[in-house]
């Protein structure tokens, strides 16, 4: 009988565990599934209600349920924020003005009952905002060469002299400079894919095929290809750099879909001043490809939590905060009031909450100042490092008593491993909490990659790593594109490829770029 109940007792346990553990999976799947919801539906801030808890209480690990709750400590701050209404003028202002004035005739400024002649007794202005259509035109250049007579009939040598046509950047097409950087300015910059500028420029009265469009992109980015080469020359000698990848698919050789994923990686050097944008075409996303590029960079590299970047060699590694907010973020934002006041989760989330306080505050007060750097970095050793410490506590302890397959011990265990390099982040003020300067540096081409492909698929996705690189760079250095893409064509076209000096004054981080090729402040 006492073997009886035993063996009853055993499968109880058994049976117990095992409804315990399907708890845990459902709980699980319903958070994936609110979460999917939430991404394709709801709002994509990571941030939780005030009304519901404050971040910065934390859910003491030997809390007693019993003992009534704290009061809720709600933190509020100031920031100055520019208004939206702003006025048409505002807007305006660095628009040229034509100031055209209607008068009467001189035959009109005579009064009709007695002529006498009329005054002026007020004026109204209004300002009407014009639109000059674009246009196209051929422009033939005809070139002459001139011989000298006399000398050949002395000499038996004519002395000839010929004039020269302008150079443009692919010098065997027809498409000038403008046409070319308003092309890609219009693909890159502005996700309108070829087809459509087909008709685009169809309704001008040109007929360009996409073929031939592709061509030209392809042509400008085989020519620029010492720019793209110097910028990433320039870029792996900064002390910082931060990396990114996305995937993409490609047209095989017969022109069909590929089934294998390509990847698109991203490196940027997020400096305040001339920052760098370099894009690289892989095939894969191994390891080799971070391993190969930044090939002779020794600083720090800041990711996500992709193993991958970890082939890289003689780097410091620096993770990203936020995706390890983001793991605890899931959790907690499907919670309610009563359920995220017990949270485990709502823990990890306070600490990076707190760390990303730290890091406002310090912006908000002392980003226009020269020694910004060293007061975020004394400022971090003063209150992060506190915080930091604490939080790799915190999920060592956690991370014993979680059950692994919960969507707290996945969260615990992406964060474990990854936490102890946030103390690089103490080494420097000049590196960031996160790597999210890089996912937006890397929106532009997830949002324009549905319509960049060409029919040589390999060729248009490496055009398009150098393109998207020199746009993004010129935009992030404040410049406007298309008027920055003219001028480099202009003058790269007349300069010699190999001379370095020259191509560094081109190159969108330059201090030698005219002041017009700049986005003009308000």
């Amino acid at each position: 009988m006492e073997e009886e109940l035993e063996a009853r007792d055993n499968e109880i346990k058994s049976k117990d565990k095992e409804i315990a553990d399907l708890k845990n999976e459902l709980a699980y799947l319903k958070g994936q599934v609110l979460n999917k919801n939430r991404k394709i539906f709801g709002s994509s801030s990571e941030q939780t209600s005030s009304m519901q808890v404050s971040f910065f209480d934390e859910a003491e690990k030997e809390s007693n349920l019993k003992v009534a709750d704290p009061t809720i400590e709600e933190i509020t701050y100031t920031r100055s924020k520019s208004s939206k209404n702003t006025g048409k003028k505002d807007n305006l202002a660095n628009l040229e003005k034509v100031v055209i004035e209607h008068k009467l005739d001189e035959n009109q400024q005579s009064c009709s009952d007695c002529s006498s002649d009329l005054v002026v007794i007020g004026k109204k202005s209004k300002e009407i905002l014009k639109y000059i259509p674009a246009k196209l035109y051929v422009e033939e250049h005809v070139t002459y060469s001139y011989a000298c007579r006399s000398c050949e009939e002395s000499n038996d040598k004519a002395n000839i002299t010929t004039t020269k046509a302008p150079k443009t950047l692919l010098h065997k097409s027809m498409a000038s400079n403008e046409l070319l950087s308003h092309v890609i300015n219009l693909k890159y910059q502005h996700a309108l894919p070829l087809n459509r500028q087909e008709s685009y420029f169809k309704m001008m009265g040109a007929n360009l095929s996409r073929q031939t469009l592709a061509n030209w992109v392809i042509g400008a980015a085989h020519e620029l290809e010492p720019i793209y080469q110097l910028m990433k020359e320039k870029l792996l000698k900064r002390d910082y750099i931060q990396a990114d990848e996305t995937v993409l698919k490609v047209l095989d050789d017969r022109g069909k879909e590929s089934n294998k994923q390509k990847y698109m990686w991203l490196y940027k050097s997020p400096d305040k001043d001339q920052p760098i944008i370099i894009y690289d075409y892989q095939k894969t996303r191994s390891g080799s490809c971070p391993k190969g590029f930044l090939s002779g960079f020794s600083k720090y590299i800041q990711t996500d939590g992709y193993a991958g970047y970890n082939k890289v060699e003689n780097v410091k590694r620096l993770y990203c905060l936020a995706h390890i907010r983001r793991k605890f973020h899931e959790i907690i934002v499907n919670l309610d009031e009563e359920a995220l006041k017990s949270s485990r989760a709502l823990i990890g989330f306070n600490y990076c909450a707190q760390l990303y306080k730290i890091e406002k505050d310090l912006k908000e007060q002392h980003s226009g100042k020269e020694d910004f750097y060293e007061r975020r970095y004394k400022k971090r050793l003063e209150a992060s490092k506190p915080i930091i410490e604490e939080f790799i506590a915190y999920v060592d302890r956690e991370i014993e008593e979680a059950v692994p397959k919960s969507a707290l011990g996945k969260a615990l265990a992406y964060a474990k491993p990854l936490l102890p390099s946030l103390k690089v982040l103490l080494e420097d003020g000049s590196l960031e909490i996160d790597n999210n300067a890089a996912e937006r540096s890397i929106r532009p081409f997830v949002v324009g990659r549905s319509n960049w492909l060409f029919s040589a698929s390999t060729k248009g996705a490496e055009s398009s790593a150098l393109i998207y690189s020199i746009i993004e760079t010129a935009r992030n250095n404040n410049l406007v594109v298309e008027k920055y893409l003219l001028y480099l064509m202009n003058h790269f076209s007349n300069v010699d490829p190999q001379d370095k000096e020259s191509l560094l004054k081109l190159l969108p981080f330059s201090k030698d770029l005219p002041e017009d090729l700049k986005v003009q402040a308000k």
